[in-house]
């Protein structure tokens, strides 16, 4: 399987102490991976903002639902 694979996307962003989420930063990271001319698929995807998660050095948690073709 491959991140072509990927046909949903839930992320999860949090907000470092008195700073603003970074979505322009996330969108960043997921151009490099999604909507490509080498890997055109865009998964349909949710963003929520969220006070802490797991792991307190974590900013970013994905959960994402593949398909084998």
């Amino acid at each position: 399987m491959s991140v072509g694979d990927i046909i949903k996307m839930q992320a999860f962003l949090v907000a470092p102490e008195g700073e603003a989420v970074d979505f322009d930063g996330f969108m960043k990271g997921y151009s490099q991976f999604f909507g490509t001319e080498e890997q055109p698929n865009l998964p349909v995807r949710s963003a929520m903002v969220v006070d802490a998660l797991v792991n307190p050095g974590w900013l970013v948690e994905l959960e994402v639902t593949a398909v084998r073709p």
